[in-house]
């Protein structure tokens, strides 16, 4: 079945969906987590975020030997076929499907609930929309009943945004990916200057690295990730031989610089250990403690602005994976997953399946949260199930830069620096990522059922597929 979708994409919005769905909640709400892997280092903090964006760096200019030679629609479903077969693209579909995007969309979503709640004040324990009400559970910032409704509305009006007006949801990505530049450009210009970045930067701290350093790398992977997203749009690029390789090399590098700065802006201006005894609030402070509560407002208004643009590009790359699958007729139900309407250029079925199926991994995220910490739900505390996706999503990318490695040895890639170089790197990269995952207490046990899920996709694979 051929691909009718229109090609309405340039190397502007492909590049910004880059940095769009990559610069977003991770770098504001992650940023404890990686110094409090490193114990307060921020020189390990600046080595491990270097680490990271070397990983993706790489990653992308693998990912474009492959995107230069093939634009059909799948993005890593396309790659993995390229590199392995069509069983282990069906698997990386079915995964991102059914595990990645979903657990992704939720959490990120959640995260711009919890921004808009302290931007306009509904964080008091007990309340409703900052309105008190004797049945309002007891459950604290952020994991109140306010964040969960807010977090339902935006997840909701974004799916229906991406499926009756596309062609905004793109032109917000760009608008979106200038305001959080600006925004973290302002903050880290401020903190580098006005702050003490050299007495917080201790060199002999290199002498320290060990397992947290490692395990600093599964935070800093989730601040990465998103990249891959814009792939699988390559159908709806313009030129996409050209323009997606040239998103996927710069846009890293961008990100990178941008996320340093910003990691020694903030420490250098709050200190380490009142980054890590703040947490997600720390963005919050330092806004205040420069600009005032005006200047605080506008910035929490950026950070908002900022975490809706990335679940706004998942959204958006997520619902043309069934599309995907159905066009290969490896989906369950291909011909309803694979029909387009024409009007609004969007795959509805695909559209509304993905909807529900994000809305199951946000239950699993509230129980996670919610219901371990104030429901007395054990089975599911110590669960991420954003960092379990991004250890396995990094898994596949490993697959895939061994199969460009592979096809360099079967001269298939011409070029020693394409074919061989930026893969090894590629993979040293993402190796870390998955090694430091492997750090946390439970995660093995979830990857290991998440990997059984993964598997169970052959179940419902179509037998003439």
């Amino acid at each position: 079945m051929e691909n009718l979708q229109k090609r309405k994409f340039g190397l502007l919005t492909t590049t910004a969906m880059i940095v769009g769905i990559v610069i977003g909640s991770g770098i504001f709400f992650k940023t404890d987590n990686v110094l409090a892997a490193v114990d307060g280092s921020v020189f390990l903090g600046v080595l491990a975020w270097i680490l990271g964006g070397i990983g993706i760096i790489f990653g992308g200019l693998t990912i474009a030997v492959l995107a230069k030679r093939d634009e059909n629609v799948g993005g890593l479903i396309t790659y993995c076929e390229m590199t392995w077969g069509k069983t282990l693209g069906y698997l990386a579909g079915w995964f991102q499907t059914m595990f990645y995007y979903p657990a992704l969309v939720a959490v990120v979503s959640w995260v711009a609930a919890m921004y808009l709640s302290e931007l306009f004040g509904w964080t008091a324990e007990g309340t409703f929309f900052g309105v008190a009400f004797s049945w309002v559970p007891a459950w604290g910032y952020p994991f109140s009943l306010t964040e969960w409704v807010v977090t339902l509305l935006i997840i909701v009006f974004l799916f229906v945004f991406n499926m009756f007006s596309t062609k905004s949801a793109g032109k917000f990505q760009s608008f979106a990916m200038i305001v959080k530049v600006s925004a973290l450009f302002v903050l880290a210009f401020v903190g580098l200057v006005f702050g003490n970045p050299v007495e917080v930067i201790h060199f002999a701290d290199a002498g320290l690295i060990g397992g947290g350093f490692f395990a600093a790398l599964v935070p800093i992977a989730f601040a990465f990730d998103g990249w891959q997203v814009a792939p699988s749009i390559a159908h709806e690029i313009k030129n996409p031989k050209r323009n997606l390789p040239l998103a996927l090399t710069f846009a890293p590098l961008l990100i990178m610089l941008i996320y340093i700065a910003y990691f020694v802006g903030i420490n250098a201006v709050l200190g380490p250990s009142q980054v890590m005894e703040l947490g997600n609030n720390a963005v919050s402070v330092f806004a205040q403690k420069f600009f005032g509560n005006v200047g605080y407002r506008v910035v929490l208004v950026a950070v908002v602005l900022s975490v809706l643009g990335t679940s706004n590009g998942l959204i958006l790359g997520y619902i043309r994976l069934p599309y995907a699958l159905g066009l290969r007729n490896e989906m369950f139900w291909s011909e309803k997953f694979a029909k387009l309407n024409l009007r609004f250029d969007i795959p509805f079925f695909s559209a509304v399946f993905t909807f529900v199926v994000s809305m199951f991994w946000l239950l699993l995220h509230f129980a996670s949260t919610t219901g371990s910490i104030f429901m007395g739900w054990t089975m599911f505390s110590g669960m991420s199930v954003d960092e379990i996706s991004i250890v396995l999503i990094y898994i596949f990318m490993i697959l895939i830069y061994f199969g460009v490695l592979k096809q360099f040895f079967q001269k298939k890639v011409d070029s020693w620096v394409f074919g061989a170089l930026f893969p090894i790197l590629a993979i040293l990269g993402a190796a870390t990522a998955v090694y430091g995952g492997f750090q946390s207490p439970k995660v093995a046990v979830y990857l290991t059922v998440s990997i059984l899920g993964i598997v169970a996709g052959l179940l419902v694979k179509p037998k003439h597929s």
